[in-house]
């Protein structure tokens, strides 16, 4: 996919992602998730603001902007940021499955937003505002990046094995948010999960 096909159809999805779940960000918050996914869903930018190819540990990172120069830290900052709110909400369970928890992505990217807010000017043309903005709404933020994740499975008939893989999700679901965006997918596919579901015999079709 094209990059201006990848950042529309980003941000078509936020847009209903964001009418669906009844939220209001603010127009520059709305481009700067944008641009963040079209950035990170492209392999080679994965991992982008820190040296090419370095794995995020955000407690290495933390460590290290906090004893960088300024022009330094904010780099880091942001792609603390940047890259918790990309896997918390489009790979939770893999975060999950890490040494660390969703929890901890959330408390530490929602830090290392605010810490850029503190650091750049308000006129900049990515503002203390935003970063505020971004930081105040975090866990929100991861939701709905979770209902994005799931939008091509909401809009389309699923293959029997792609609906066994989304009953997996919901069993191994990270947060109560994951679980209830992973079980509207199942409900359009005319699947409905028992509660304490624990095995494929409890699916009710």
């Amino acid at each position: 996919m094209l990059v201006g096909s990848m950042r529309e159809y980003f941000r078509e999805t936020l847009q209903d992602s964001l009418r669906k779940k009844g939220l209001a960000l603010s127009h520059t918050a709305q481009v700067y998730v944008v641009n963040l996914l079209t950035e990170f869903a492209r392999s080679d930018h994965a991992f982008a603001g820190t040296d090419r190819g370095e794995r995020p540990i955000l407690a290495e990172l933390m460590a290290r902007a906090q004893d960088s120069e300024p022009h330094e830290a904010l780099r880091l900052y942001k792609h603390m940021g940047d890259s918790s709110l990309y896997l918390s909400g489009f790979f939770p369970g893999a975060v999950e499955r890490g040494p660390t928890s969703v929890d901890y992505y959330v408390s530490v990217g929602g830090s290392a937003y605010d810490a850029v807010a503190r650091m750049v000017r308000p006129n900049a043309a990515t503002s203390s505002a935003l970063f505020a903005e971004l930081a105040d709404r975090f866990r929100e933020l991861v939701e709905l990046l979770c209902a994005m994740s799931l939008h091509g499975d909401k809009s389309r008939k699923l293959q029997d094995s792609e609906v066994l893989g989304l009953v997996d999700r919901y069993r191994r679901a990270s947060t109560p948010a994951e679980q209830r965006e992973v079980s509207d997918t199942l409900k359009r596919q005319g699947v409905v999960l028992r509660p304490g579901v624990d095995s494929d015999d409890d699916l009710i079709h």
